[in-house]
């Protein structure tokens, strides 16, 4: 039988009904996620000492998820990241998307898959997983296509929080999709974790940007410069003020190249939260992991969950997602999903202990 706890939550702004569902593991470790914006709203594993910790900020009200800029836990698309000034050209058709991140379109637009209700099932043949639907019409946010959207969360007895995203458009069209969780494994309360978190990244190549945030199209070797997590690290000794490109971004909020190999899924990163000895391996089907380490957050205590504030690098974000602005590089692989072609994208987040 399911162990999917179902809550009411709150009405958006709108007066859409909005949800809490919660899958309990065997161990009495949860996942906590919620319709708007098909998003990770808690996870709560156990830490060395065998005490519970919520691992993922969050809001205490469903305003913060419909409004604030932060993103926290969601389900990001039809594009996550951001589309150069919102143009692309697809088919000899130019396009033009909402910009809503000073002159670039970020994470989808101004009504994203993150402000939108989803429809949820809870299936009890289906144990430990909640089903998120979507349907984004043509033109939604200026993307061509018809595009069915699901996103299909399961959280088993081991502890591993497991996505799966799938689409499939009647037309050519963008799709790059991710989760936007931000994760401080001391617990979400607990402030910074660029002195308290070691991070490793499988990736001996990153890619830079502009001063606009946005990739220059080249494809960089880690080696040598502050982005070189191939060995672990803490995250703030990859924060070096005085490298340009830390710059650019208050911080890394870049895309790592991952190792990849002929396997499915790739480690794409290793993370321990120092205090509390809880570790998170992050596995994925894709090409790359684009690193966030919170550097604009501001949540004040009436905002965030439990009474929380979060300020400046609370948290890091494991996004795993195809090559930003992608659509206008050539070099990069390609993020068109072409029509009536199946998208399909996975990610593993498995949490565990080092005592």
């Amino acid at each position: 039988m399911s162990k999917v706890r179902v809550v009411n939550f709150e009405p958006t702004s709108k007066g859409e009904n909005t949800h809490l569902y919660t899958i309990e593991n065997n161990s009495g470790a949860s996942v906590t996620l919620c319709d708007l914006g098909a998003s990770v709203v808690s996870i709560k594993v156990p830490d060395k000492n065998g005490s519970i910790r919520d691992v993922v900020l969050g809001y205490e009200h469903i305003d913060g998820y419909e409004f604030d800029g932060t993103y926290f836990g969601a389900t990001v698309g039809r594009c996550c990241g951001r589309i150069a000034y919102g143009k692309f050209t697809l088919n000899g058709e130019d396009y033009q998307l909402p910009v809503n991140n000073g002159s670039n379109h970020l994470h989808g637009g101004f009504n994203s898959f993150s402000r939108k209700v989803w429809l949820a099932v809870v299936d009890d043949k289906v144990p430990n997983t909640v089903l998120f639907m979507l349907d984004s019409p043509d033109g939604d946010e200026g993307y061509p296509g018809n595009m069915k959207v699901f996103v299909r969360y399961t959280f088993d007895d081991e502890n591993v929080l497991t996505i799966k995203w799938s689409a499939v458009s009647d037309k050519d069209t963008i799709c790059n999709m991710t989760n936007h969780s931000y994760f401080n494994l001391n617990g979400h309360k607990s402030g910074k974790v660029t002195e308290n978190h070691k991070l490793k990244i499988n990736a001996n190549f990153f890619i830079p940007i502009n001063s606009n945030l946005n990739p220059t199209g080249e494809i960089t070797p880690v080696k040598n410069t502050s982005f070189d997590f191939t060995e672990p690290k803490l995250i703030g000794n990859g924060i070096d003020r005085k490298n340009e490109q830390i710059g650019f971004a208050n911080g890394i909020d870049h895309m790592f190249v991952l190792n990849h190999s002929d396997e499915e899924f790739v480690l794409a990163a290793e993370a321990e939260g120092i205090d509390s000895g809880i570790t998170l391996k992050c596995y994925t089907s894709q090409k790359g992991v684009h690193v966030y380490t919170a550097n604009y957050v501001d949540v004040s205590s009436n905002m965030g969950k439990d009474s929380a504030t979060y300020g400046e690098n609370p948290a890091f974000c494991l996004e795993t997602q195809g090559f930003p602005d992608a659509v206008n590089h050539k070099t990069f692989p390609t993020t068109i999903l072409k029509a009536n072609e199946n998208y399909t994208q996975t990610t593993k987040y498995i949490f565990g202990i080092n005592k």
